[in-house]
């Protein structure tokens, strides 16, 4: 039994459409191939591109929007646990209009169910909020049950859709529990840590060599938020690096002595252990976007060694490390394009496939709106200006200007 809407098949053939036009990009595959790739691979869905589906996202908003706001406006509530219900009862009927137009016109990623979705995810944990808060709950339960509840209603979202920024909303929101405890920082840390390490586990055992290629990609995207949200908790200066960006190092900074020493050195080891393993792992099952998060974070380890050691810093430390970075990739770019055929151990530093193209292209936007800036600068017309008027010869300005 599956949850989602769409069939295995259906997701499968839309993935596959989608790497044969990145190889048809590249150059891999002809015309006639990709026409015969995509005759064979018809998923029977209703998709559009990038543009209009954050269109269609939008305009379904104000449109959701605009109907509740109406709708209370016009009833003029005062009984707080009846606007409750009412957002509610909107949540429910609008995740029902996406489930129905989702099933009935077949729309995958079409925007209007996306936003259908989101809405009704939002007014139905809102309406659950001020139900709690009318139960006269306290503040620390209520901010406990509003996220768990957020995290499942995401969670099922993802089941159901298949929409991976509701796996990301769903892990964000479960990652705000363990701060309403009133633990202590370790405590929540370790808390926090252990939730993460357990989902992490549970996309392992599910991510099996059988799965089709859109599961696996999937799951590679699911695995690397993980790893990024594992690192951000254990990196315990990583509000200090960010002070730093944000030249307020006073307000952000965490004060290390919150933490014992052996949570603060294992956190240490922890924020090298982590890209390292993430690094390993992408270069061992070639999973790039595991490899591209496991750099990031070792890039992150290095700007934040310092406030671990307690060693001072300089302003040009990051003109350092730029260089060390840069040094770097020159000699792992020279190392691959010596081997043979400009490749070792199946890796190239060579771009085999091109990135896809968005709807509009910023070359289409200067060239939109090119018109507009030519009239722009053309000089305004005086209307009391006579060129041609007033000559004695037929009007031929003999006597005028010309």
């Amino acid at each position: 039994m599956t949850l989602n809407l769409y069939s295995p098949q259906q997701e499968e053939n839309i993935y596959i459409r989608k790497r044969a036009k990145a190889w048809r990009r590249s150059g891999l595959i002809t015309e006639e191939q990709l026409s015969a790739i995509n005759g064979h691979a018809d998923p029977q869905l209703r998709q559009t591109n990038l543009f209009f589906r954050i269109l269609f996202f939008v305009f379904t908003l104000l449109g959701t929007g605009a109907v509740v706001g109406l709708f209370v406006w016009l009833l003029d509530f005062k009984d707080t646990s009846f606007i409750a219900a009412m957002l509610i009862l909107f949540g429910a009927a609008f995740y029902m209009a996406a489930d129905y137009l989702a099933g009935k016109y077949l729309l995958y990623r079409h925007g209007v169910e996306e936003a259908l979705v989101i809405v009704a995810m939002v007014l139905f944990c809102a309406g659950c909020s001020i139900l709690l808060s009318e139960n006269h709950l306290t503040l620390t339960h209520i901010r406990i049950v509003v996220p768990a509840l957020l995290a499942i209603t995401a969670c099922w979202i993802y089941l159901r859709f298949g929409l991976l920024y509701a796996a990301a909303i769903s892990i964000v929101a479960l990652s705000f529990i363990p701060f309403q405890f009133n633990l202590s920082p370790a405590a929540e840390r370790i808390m926090l840590f252990s939730v993460l390490c357990v989902i992490f586990v549970f996309s392992l055992l599910a991510d099996k060599p059988d799965l089709e290629d859109f599961r696996k990609n999937r799951y590679a995207k699911i695995k690397a938020c993980l790893l990024a949200a594992m690192y951000l908790t254990v990196n315990l200066e990583i509000l200090g690096f960010s002070g730093l960006l944000m030249r307020d190092t006073h307000v952000v900074h965490l004060n290390a002595q919150l933490f014992p020493p052996s949570i603060y050195w294992s956190s240490y080891v922890l924020t090298f252990l982590i890209p390292a393993a993430s690094i390993y792992w992408g270069i061992k099952s070639r999973k790039r976007l595991i490899i591209n998060v496991g750099l990031v974070m070792a890039c992150v380890t290095l700007a934040t060694n310092k406030s671990y050691l307690g060693w001072t810093r300089y302003a040009w430390d990051p003109a350092i490390l730029g260089m060390i970075l840069v040094g770097l990739s020159l000699l792992i770019t020279r190392w691959l394009n010596s081997g043979a055929d400009q490749r070792r151990f199946g890796f190239t530093a060579r771009e085999i496939l091109k990135p896809e193209e968005g709807g509009i292209t910023p070359a289409d936007m200067a060239a939109a709106l090119t018109p507009g800036v030519i009239e722009t600068q053309q000089p305004p017309a005086h209307p009391e200006e006579k060129y041609f008027g007033g000559g004695a010869s037929g009007g031929g300005g003999a006597e005028g200007k010309y």
